[in-house]
Formats: structure tokens, sequence, C-alpha cells
């Protein structure tokens, strides 16, 4: 392969833009008596697996979520897995734009390298700052401190507002907030 065709190929792969996917899912609670769950999730995630990056997952049983990388990962990989992960909660300090927001508990899944919601208000602030075109800054003490710029909004992300009821709630929001200034 030629320089050139590597440089090429480096900045695609750095490039990131958006995904929406729908799947079904299933949570299956063996012996325990209780009845498995059937379930459609969407999937709205950065495409860039070679940086930090954001995953935004809704459904109706368990409304929005967000998913924050601090290192590369490839979310779809990390939603196939099926090698279990263990959760811990830590303290999160998150920046929206100049805004900072409360320390909160997040969970993290060190393995993976991620890090997950634990109330749906933590992935509201996240899809605002979405819609508002504003980076993100995620800090943990001796875990990481990453800013995510998030790819500017485009069809993708259009698809997952339409299709996630939150979202199109927040959205309206952000519309109606930017129409007032």
């Amino acid at each position: 392969m030629s320089a050139n065709a590597q440089q090429s190929s480096a900045e695609a792969s750095s490039q990131s833009g958006w995904a929406m996917n729908g799947w079904e899912r299933s949570v299956t609670f063996r012996g325990s008596g209780r009845d498995d769950i059937n379930y459609t999730m969407y999937t709205l995630h950065t495409t860039a697996a070679d940086k930090p990056g954001v995953m935004f997952s809704c459904s109706d049983d368990f409304g929005l979520n967000v998913l924050y990388s601090f290192e590369g990962v490839d979310f779809i990989e990390l939603l196939h897995g099926k090698r279990a992960s263990r959760l811990r909660s830590i303290p999160v300090y998150l920046w929206v734009g100049d805004y900072a927001f409360d320390l909160a508990f997040y969970n993290v899944r060190r393995r993976d390298r991620v890090l997950a919601n634990q109330k749906g208000s933590q992935a509201a602030i996240a899809m605002g700052a979405l819609l508002q075109d504003l980076p993100i800054r995620i800090k943990a003490t001796n875990y990481f401190d990453e800013t995510l710029d998030l790819p500017p909004l485009d069809e993708e992300v259009g698809r997952f507002i339409g299709v996630c009821e939150k979202a199109t709630e927040l959205a309206e929001t952000v519309r109606k907030a930017e129409a007032g200034k």
C-alpha cells in the first residue's frame, strides 16, 4: 500500500460520523422464575473506533441511555460481545460546553473502557449536548479526563430522534429554547 493510501485509510478510520441501528433484544432469566424480556432497542453511536465516543440507546422498556467511551471502542462489537464485564459505580465530573454539572455517579466497565449512565437525566444531558453541538468533557479522578467533540448532526441523528420518544422530547425542548433566544 502506498504512503498516500495508508494516510487516507488512517484519516477515514479517525473521521467520526453517526450510525443508527435497530436491534431485537432478549434478556433471559434462566431458572429465576422471572419472565424473559424481549424488546426493540435503537442505538446511535459515533463511528470512529480509534478515539473516545458516545453511544445512545433507546427503547420503550428502558428509555434513553448513554454510554461514553474514554478510549477508542467499537460500540457494535461491544454491544454484541458475550463476555461478562463487572460494573463499578464511580464519581464522574461532567461539563457540557462551559457548564459544569454536579458530581454524579456513573457505572464504569473498566475492561471495556466505557462509562454508562445510572439515571435518565444523565442521558438527557448528553443528548442535549449533541443537539446543541456542544463538547462533552468527562473526568474521573485516576481513570480518565476526555473531551468528546461530537460529530455534527446528520440524517442518522434525525432517524434516531424519530424513533426515540425521549430524544424527540429533548429535540423539541432545544428547538423551543433556541427559538426564544
